[in-house]
């Protein structure tokens, strides 16, 4: 079949007649393209016309039965659930079910509260400090341990000023290697929830080598709040691709710490545990 050239329709030239179709104008009248009968140059590509009229350049589509019609409404509506989650979850859907996450641990915890223990530390600093206090509560906020501890160090000015622990205050309290003990019976058979759960495991790991104590054995009984409350509170970091820590409003004493955690746990707690989607978006099938 011979193809002839055509100018762009409105260029004022030779345009194709009406019964030239393209392929998107023929779908639309319900027929399939079988051989080209004209053809338009475009700078990028060519646009192929058909000839409406001829049963040698088109053919009718073949029509759905009422079934293959449903099933095909039922996969676009599935298709277009599917799409609508998505552009919620990449938008905001991810930190809205991160947060439910947070809420459910957090009534875990509550629900649970015998098996967890809070803890705190002071320490004389961040490298290879030692600790000056040390505090464990239940859940209950009954506290089971709140001791100030003589470093083998002295305490820099610069971190009396955070937590207020001075040499003096510490100076006839028990060493680490005498509270030790007391640490490992306050801890045993309960999962430890900590604040900076890295930063204070690595110190009771420091104090416990450098007297050469036994391990705490933390690692896998131990979780961290700041985190948990980290992706409650939602403030996400393009730049880290995780959630910003945020501060423990408290004074920097290990008691206080605790009970403020405490608290932070029964505020996420009695949040909405329910997933609030938008109008329109409904959770995906598992």
């Amino acid at each position: 079949m011979d193809i002839a050239e055509y100018c762009w329709w409105g260029s004022g030239g030779n345009e194709p007649p009406p019964n030239l179709k393209t392929k998107k104008q023929l779908s639309e009248m319900g027929l399939s393209p079988i051989a080209p009968v004209g053809v338009i140059h475009t700078r990028k590509y060519y646009l192929y016309l058909y000839d409406s009229d001829n049963p040698q350049s088109v053919k009718s589509k073949r029509q759905c039965s009422s079934k293959q019609l449903e099933n095909l409404a039922k996969q676009r509506e599935k298709q277009g659930k599917i799409r609508r989650y998505r552009e919620w979850y990449e938008s905001w859907g991810k930190l809205e079910i991160d947060r439910v996450d947070a809420v459910k641990t957090a009534k875990n915890y509550l629900e649970n509260k015998n098996q967890y223990v809070i803890l705190d530390t002071e320490t004389t600093g961040l490298n290879e400090a030692e600790i000056v206090e040390i505090a464990i509560i239940d859940l209950d906020g009954k506290t089971l341990l709140n001791t100030l501890v003589k470093p083998r160090i002295l305490i820099p000015p610069e971190v009396i000023k955070i937590h207020g622990i001075t040499n003096e205050m510490v100076a006839d309290s028990p060493s680490f290697s005498e509270v030790h003990s007391t640490i490992v019976e306050v801890l045993k058979d309960k999962k430890v929830l900590i604040w900076n759960r890295q930063f204070d495991i690595s110190i009771l790991n420091y104090c416990r080598n450098i007297h050469k104590l036994p391990s705490f054995k933390l690692s896998d009984r131990s979780e961290c709040l700041m985190e948990i409350h980290a992706q409650w509170y939602g403030e996400w970091s393009t730049y880290w691709h995780k959630y910003k820590w945020q501060p423990l409003c408290s004074e920097h004493r290990a008691l206080s710490d605790c009970l403020a955690a405490l608290n932070v746990i029964k505020i996420m707690a009695a949040d909405s545990d329910t997933i609030e989607y938008p109008e329109g978006v409904e959770p995906l099938d598992e």
